[in-house]
């Protein structure tokens, strides 16, 4: 009798490989080198995998899936000092040397996404961040048509500290200059809200 799947080790094998993959690059992945890495047989990959373009897709979710507790929050129900600590805590997960190393995955994953011309998750994160920050704008009283702008604006801003901070790893003076960022809009909120 065959012996059961255990459905613990795939969520495994994906943690292993992320982390493998930290001080590396996606488009150095294959079943060999992940099973020499790792210690394992080339056929625990294909076993758990199929192939190799479904491996980078499962790494390329579990590196994006970083982000689902912080997004999963309502931010309907948020006021304003517990959006900005919320933000601000996941400026500090990103910008963290984990976070540095999954951030340049994901950028390298996005651009991959872009040149095989694929909506993939890479990409659609930064939209589910322009989302999450338009809908608490919303709630706050902001017209959808300013909020949306506005969202995207602060996201952007975010990303691209956060794209210094990997650069440079000079994380200090940017917190300052996120958290300044993300001070501005909820400032800005009650006054966009009174706009007509």
């Amino acid at each position: 009798m065959p012996r059961r799947p255990d459905p613990t080790r795939k969520p495994e094998l994906l943690a292993q490989i992320i982390e493998h993959l930290r001080g590396r690059s996606i488009a150095t992945v294959s079943f060999r080198t992940l099973a020499d890495a790792l210690g394992v047989s080339t056929y625990v990959f294909v076993y758990h995998f199929g192939n190799r373009a479904e491996l980078v897709a499962e790494i390329v979710r579990g590196v994006v899936a970083r982000h689902d507790a912080a997004l999963a929050v309502d931010p309907t129900v948020l006021d304003d000092e517990a959006f900005r600590s919320h933000l601000l805590d996941a400026w500090g997960d990103a910008t963290s040397e984990r976070g540095r190393d999954l951030l340049r995955l994901e950028t390298e994953a996005a651009l991959l996404e872009v040149v095989a011309g694929e909506q993939g998750p890479a990409r659609g994160e930064v939209v589910r961040w322009h989302d999450f920050v338009a809908r608490w704008l919303v709630a706050r009283g902001v017209p959808e048509a300013v909020a949306v702008p506005e969202a995207r604006i602060t996201v952007d801003a975010l990303r691209g500290l956060q794209h210094d901070a990997l650069v440079t790893a000079e994380v200090r003076p940017l917190t300052t200059a996120a958290t300044r960022v993300v001070d501005d809009l909820v400032a800005r909120a009650a006054q966009l809200a009174a706009t007509p």
